[in-house]
């Protein structure tokens, strides 16, 4: 396990995310400019504007786990250095992961049920598990990603533990 696959699945989701946001702003200005100056508005635009929120965050949430950019309460890790601080990560991501796949789980059982039942949008009619995928795929590559580093961890103690 070496760190340029990691690096490169998530320049995939970079990309993805990056694309997605240019595709925003260009939609974004057509509705501004069909509500102001042409005084129509395009009722689907927020349905899209929904269906593409849900992709920036659960990518982006995954992607945020690969520095540990998220909201955490370091007073016990910034006490500890060394093996104990890696130890601590480990215990923490493990946590972290038992959370990721619940979350995972229970988002492709209701992408699941909206495919069963034919769910659809209200505005577009398209299949309300396009929105709902997001979830369930974003958690995925979270549980990839945390699972990764967790490993690159343990590789790094046992590299530790041979040198002393």
């Amino acid at each position: 396990m070496d760190k340029t696959k990691l690096e490169k699945f998530t320049g995939y989701c970079k990309i993805f995310l990056g694309i997605l946001l240019l595709i925003w702003i260009l939609l974004e200005n057509v509705v501004v400019i069909n509500r102001y100056v042409f005084k129509k508005g395009i009722a689907w635009s927020e349905e899209i504007f929904v269906l593409m929120f849900n992709w920036f965050i659960f990518i982006g949430t995954a992607l945020a786990s690969i520095d540990d950019r998220h909201i955490a309460i370091t007073l016990l890790a910034d006490k500890l250095k060394g093996k104990a601080h890696d130890i601590l990560v480990i215990v923490q991501n493990v946590l972290f992961a038992i959370f990721i796949a619940v979350v995972c789980v229970q988002s492709w059982k209701i992408v699941g049920l909206q495919m069963e039942r034919n769910q659809i949008t209200s505005i577009l009619s398209m299949p309300m598990w396009f929105t709902t995928i997001a979830m369930a795929l974003g958690s995925v590559a979270w549980l990839f990603i945390v699972g990764w580093r967790t490993a690159l961890i343990i590789k790094g103690l046992g590299k530790k533990e041979v040198k002393a």
